[in-house]
């Protein structure tokens, strides 16, 4: 993503920024001054997944891992492809070259095999809403399908949103390794109008589903 819009760009999509989230929006796109990708993921992370959860949807089978291609959540209209994504040079997930893609940390596991799969996204761009735009509205129950190159689609349902202040991102928590599939977006949230950037990181977490009648 080049950068952020300017105010008066910004402002003719803030009402609906706002009912996504209660604290408006977040820090991983890329600013006017440059890219604000998420906090480093430690090396050996070993916590629980974060937040808590309501009754969980059944749960589908883990799947062999398979690198993902796209994600869908019909709640937001939302269909997208997925980009692979490294670390940066600074040792940050790096971010998705096109503002209109997600990107799959390749250091984490494939969305629907045990482990947590990691996927990031922008928020907006200087052209408009990004991937991730919509994703403050999501809520628990939320369904998310997530394409795989070996043809086969995972199905999740969110469990937790929590929005986390860039200075006191929860690195282990979020980016920790899990015994059961788990998938963890993460956007930006809380526009610093002082600062001309995010402020921070808004986190879901989702665990496998099985496929709706409408999703099978």
């Amino acid at each position: 993503m080049t950068g952020f819009w300017s105010r008066g760009r910004r402002g003719a999509y803030s009402a609906a920024a706002t009912a996504f989230t209660a604290s408006a929006l977040a820090l991983l796109a890329t600013t006017v001054t440059g890219p604000q990708p998420p906090p480093t993921p430690p090396d050996t992370a070993r916590a629980a997944p974060p937040g808590t959860t309501e009754t969980p949807a059944p749960r589908s089978a883990p799947l062999h891992r398979s690198e993902p291609t796209g994600i869908r959540i019909p709640a937001i209209g939302m269909r997208t492809p997925i980009d692979k994504v490294t670390r940066a040079t600074d040792g940050s997930v790096g971010m998705p070259p096109d503002p209109d893609h997600a990107g799959w940390y390749t250091g984490s596991a494939t969305p629907g095999e045990n482990g947590n799969a990691i996927v990031v996204g922008h928020l907006d761009s200087r052209s408009g809403p990004a991937a991730f735009y919509g994703l403050g509205a999501l809520r628990k129950g939320s369904r998310i399908m997530i394409t795989r190159r070996d043809g086969s689609t995972a199905h999740f349902s969110v469990t937790a949103m929590k929005t986390w202040a860039k200075d006191d991102f929860p690195s282990s928590r979020v980016y920790g390794p899990t015994m059961t599939p788990t998938l963890t977006l993460i956007t930006c949230a809380g526009w610093d109008d002082e600062r001309d950037t995010y402020r921070s990181n808004l986190v879901l977490t989702a665990e496998p589903a099985t496929p709706s009648p409408q999703q099978s």
